[in-house]
């Protein structure tokens, strides 16, 4: 897709991400928290043409990345034909959350819908992912989450690093509304013709009573193209 067109809004992508970083850094009832590490692999599996299966195993190490917390499989499906500039997908995660000695599960079936561009070279992709969620020990629940994601327009360096930044938003249909918020920064790092390593650290912040807690996380995640 050419520049601008139907996404001929994207100018303001950058400048959200610029505001989200800004009013995230000065926000008074922001508090220091955790450290955590997100371990992941991910197999991308084409079909058929303009349709591809994905399935991914992420770890979460809390307590300082000393303890499993949860563990997540999710798959989906995704068909590119209908745009150059659109993508949607049909998906569901499984979460195991630890609780003391016990695993809970959540079931969490989503609909992904990707919209994609490019700006003065710099990839521009904003995914919007819709998950009902039904916990083994709460209410369940509809959610929104929306991942705008910024390219650089070319590898650096002999590696072909690619650099990236992002910024994902999470609001749920109930009264607790806009509750999370996840800056991240990081880059691809091509190890192979079909595999390739991204790196990150992430910014996460979640609302509580009494204010927003923030937690730092460093990500590895391996990515195989079949």
């Amino acid at each position: 897709m050419k520049d601008g067109g139907i996404m001929s809004s994207v100018p303001r992508w950058s400048a959200r991400l610029l505001l989200a970083a800004i009013s995230l850094g000065t926000a008074p009832c922001v508090r220091a928290g955790d450290f955590e590490y997100w371990p992941k692999a991910v197999a991308y599996i084409p079909i058929r043409e303009q349709w591809q299966f994905a399935l991914e195993q992420r770890l979460t190490f809390d307590d300082g990345a000393r303890r499993l917390g949860d563990y997540q499989t999710d798959f989906v499906v995704t068909y590119a034909g209908l745009a150059d500039w659109l993508s949607v997908g049909l998906g569901y995660k499984a979460t195991f959350e630890k609780d003391d000695d016990r695993w809970l599960l959540e079931n969490r079936p989503y609909l992904n819908v990707t919209l994609k561009t490019t700006l003065y070279g710099f990839g521009l992709s904003s995914r919007s992912r819709f998950e009902y969620r039904h916990p083994e020990d709460d209410d369940e629940t509809w959610r929104y989450r929306n991942k705008l994601t910024v390219t650089a327009p070319f590898p650096l360096t002999a590696w072909k690093i690619l650099p990236y930044v992002a910024e994902e938003i999470f609001i749920n249909f109930d009264e607790e509304g806009f509750n999370q918020q996840r800056l991240y920064g990081g880059f691809f790092l091509p190890l192979h013709e079909r595999v390739r390593l991204e790196l990150f650290y992430l910014w996460k912040l979640n609302e509580q009573d009494d204010g927003w807690d923030t937690t730092h996380v460093f990500g590895s995640w391996v990515h195989f193209q079949f």
